[in-house]
């Protein structure tokens, strides 16, 4: 039979795939080398790269070490970081544990009924009410007053974890016009004086660790209203400043 005879009736091959697959064939191949471009791009973890590559060296028996790189003994990435020989580690202790420690040493000494412990902007402080070491208008310690001292001092001289002792002085807003205090100024400092040289006369305090200052009104508690705020407002406060200590790292090697 003739080649061509069966041709013309049909009964040659299946005809080939239709046009419009060869252009889809092209889309999906731009399309996954864009998606690949994509990846090639965008950032990629080191650390599990490294890792993954490690796997398949091993997988295929490939070991080798190049001279001088730095091998991790840790299985999994961590963060290293240098501290410079003999930096300065700080070590803190906290207001309300100092706080805890001077109410504890207070009521062993039956003075935590005349103070209010509490913590301080500079550390912790221990208020006293003026009545308890004043009369009304006076800097001259009263004998009780001068007992209370004593008795506190021994706590100041034995709180070691403090960078020292202001006395501060406060007084309420009614103004006081005599010759030895002609305003409320006078009258603060002085207290807060008087008080510091009885702590180194009599309580044998360290010097190095007290100082004084006078604040007149200008640090009220509560607003002067009435007597009681205004009693409040007169006191004498003893702030116990927080102490960082220093611990020296290791010494920095010789040259």
């Amino acid at each position: 039979m003739d080649i061509d005879t069966l041709d013309d009736e049909g009964g040659g091959g299946e005809e080939g795939a239709p046009a419009w697959m060869a252009t889809f064939s092209d889309l999906a191949t731009l399309l996954l080398t864009f998606f690949v471009l994509l990846l090639s791009f965008a950032n990629m973890d080191v650390t599990e790269f490294k890792e993954m590559m490690g796997s398949v060296r091993e997988a295929f028996g490939v070991q080798f070490r190049i001279r001088g790189d730095f091998e991790a003994l840790s299985d999994s990435p961590i963060s290293l970081g240098e501290t410079p020989p003999g930096d300065l580690v700080e070590v803190v202790r906290s207001d309300a544990e100092q706080a805890r420690e001077l109410a504890e040493a207070l009521r062993e000494r039956g003075l935590l009924d005349q103070v209010e412990v509490t913590p301080d902007r500079e550390g912790v402080s221990v208020r006293v009410r003026d009545a308890v070491l004043f009369d009304t208008g006076e800097a001259t310690l009263r004998s009780e007053g001068a007992a209370f001292l004593c008795e506190l001092g021994e706590v100041i001289a034995g709180e070691l974890g403090v960078d020292g002792v202001i006395v501060e002085g406060h007084t309420d807003d009614r103004p006081i016009h005599t010759e030895r205090f002609p305003t409320n100024w006078e009258l603060s400092t002085a207290r807060a004086t008087n008080v510091l040289r009885h702590l180194l006369s009599e309580a044998r305090v360290d010097a190095t660790r007290l100082s004084a200052s006078g604040f007149a009104d200008t640090r009220p508690l509560s607003p002067n209203v009435d007597d009681t705020s205004r009693a409040a407002n007169r006191r004498v406060e003893f702030v116990f400043r927080r102490r960082t200590e220093h611990v020296d790292g290791d010494a920095a090697p010789e040259e």
